[in-house]
């Protein structure tokens, strides 16, 4: 059920939000609060460029909102939700306001470590052809990030990463389905062209991945 969840939200797409609104990469990754270790049960919590992972599995759209920082802090706030969380860059802190900036607790949550591997930058199409089936078409190859079935931590760990995108800059082809242009860090098995872990990302202008000769038309995947 989590990987569906997971499926619906990225496919039905988040608020007409731009890229200039996702979180910053230096954001993103996994956290836990202050004193609770990474590896407990249902933790930690996973922010992406567009939406936040709940270690209780809920999701929400995130979004960057820089007018509001102040004295070196990042803020962002999770759609619909009083809740917002301030980043500071110097101490690479994480800090949670449940009742708003400035409005009463400050909980800080500290980074989890990300998986042993080397990550490397891959750009290209972003692609929904078909359920539960989610590619990055770069220009070395097609990657799969999962395939229909794949609903197990593996492959949910990955989808927790990608980027949901505005209808503006997503293609559709039917229903949910369509392709975007994006940049992710990753993990990768080659011998199998499998994604193996997203430790960031960034959405980009369709005209990106259209203007880059080095792609593969949609026409040819």
């Amino acid at each position: 059920m989590r990987f569906l969840a997971v499926f619906l939200l990225l496919a039905l797409s988040m608020p007409a939000y731009a890229a200039a609104d996702d979180i910053p990469e230096s954001i993103q990754g996994k956290w836990v609060g202050g004193g609770q270790a990474c590896d407990t049960l249902g933790a930690p919590m996973v922010i992406s460029a567009t939406t936040l992972v709940y270690a209780d599995g809920r999701i929400d759209d995130v979004f960057f909102s820089p007018e509001d920082g102040a004295d070196g802090t990042v803020h962002f706030r999770a759609e619909g939700e009083v809740s917002n969380y301030e980043y500071i860059a110097a101490r690479d802190l994480l800090v949670y306001h449940p009742e708003g900036f400035g409005m009463g607790s400050a909980l800080p949550m500290v980074r989890c470590a990300e998986p042993a591997g080397a990550f490397e930058r891959r750009c290209g199409w972003l692609a929904n052809p078909t359920p539960g089936n989610w590619w990055l078409i770069d220009r070395d190859r097609s990657w799969t990030l999962s395939s229909q079935g794949d609903d197990n931590p593996a492959a949910t760990a990955v989808m927790d990463r990608v980027p949901a995108f505005d209808a503006d800059e997503f293609v559709s082809t039917g229903s949910y389905y369509g392709h975007g242009c994006a940049c992710l860090t990753v993990t990768t098995d080659p011998d199998e062209g499998r994604v193996l872990a997203i430790g960031t990302s960034k959405r980009l202008p369709l005209a990106t991945c259209e203007a880059d000769t080095s792609l593969p038309l949609p026409a040819d995947w």
